[in-house]
């Protein structure tokens, strides 16, 4: 039987066993509970203690055992429908950014002596003002009558014109992936499932970044160019296009 059609669990034992490794020698080596990795063997994941622990303890073993974890992630994804997570997840979970920082907690007091001060100002501010007469008459406006624009005004109007950015279309053609789709800043502009028959449009002035879960489970068009599937069954590609429909990636 191919690796397609096996489930997570089973995949993750058939390793084991050809490994030589038991599941004591697994937990020995990865820390993670005999129990839990019996149930991961077993397709089962509530034990896990939520979908982010699983994958972290997916991952770990996959690792231990010298597997794709993509693929057994993507498999955990499509078992789960865990597909819906911030793309900041997914890059963290494969260790592609730094883990964020917890944002301390503010207290409602802290809360309550802002918004105090925002009133008080609100309240001096007009005070103040009144204070002052005010100039009634406006200052006369430029005349724009016999001006020509300048030769800079009119370059930026051409180059303006010419740029068109870049496009993206992403069509789903068999299975279901999870895509995450970032601008050149690396604002996350989507995060989610694609099924089949399913097309998202995308468009940017310079740069589009693109990770794709299941590669060959989508179609692109870009900038009006057929590309067709950008990987395998389980791949996880990363990808990144400009207006002249350079792939980066």
């Amino acid at each position: 039987m191919s690796l397609e059609n096996l489930t997570l669990g089973t995949e993750i034992r058939d390793a084991r066993e050809r490994a030589g490794y038991t599941v004591a020698k697994i937990a020995q080596i990865t820390r993670i509970r005999e129990t839990l990795i019996k149930d991961i063997e077993s397709d089962n994941f509530t034990s896990c203690g939520g979908n982010a622990y699983a994958r972290g303890h997916i991952r770990t073993i996959a690792k231990v055992l010298k597997i794709n974890a993509d693929s057994l992630i993507e498999k955990f994804a499509q078992s789960t429908g865990d597909f819906d997570r911030p793309m900041i997840d997914f890059l963290e979970e494969s260790h592609l950014v730094k883990p964020r920082a917890q944002r301390p907690a503010i207290s409602y007091k802290s809360l309550a002596s802002v918004a105090a001060g925002v009133v008080a100002l609100l309240i001096a501010v007009p005070a103040v003002i009144s204070l002052f007469p005010s100039d009634k008459t406006s200052p006369l406006a430029p005349s724009s009558q016999g001006v020509a624009p300048s030769t800079a005004d009119q370059n930026s109007q051409v180059v303006a014109t010419k740029t068109t950015g870049v496009s993206l279309v992403v069509t789903g053609i068999s299975g279901k992936s999870w895509i995450g789709i970032q601008d050149a800043s690396g604002a996350q502009i989507f995060s989610g499932s694609i099924k089949v028959g399913e097309a998202k449009s995308f468009s940017e002035d310079q740069l589009l970044q693109v990770i794709i879960g299941n590669a060959a489970a989508v179609s692109l068009n870009v900038n009006g160019k057929e590309i067709g599937t950008p990987g395998g069954v389980g791949e996880v590609v990363r990808l990144s296009f400009t207006p002249d429909n350079s792939n980066n990636g």
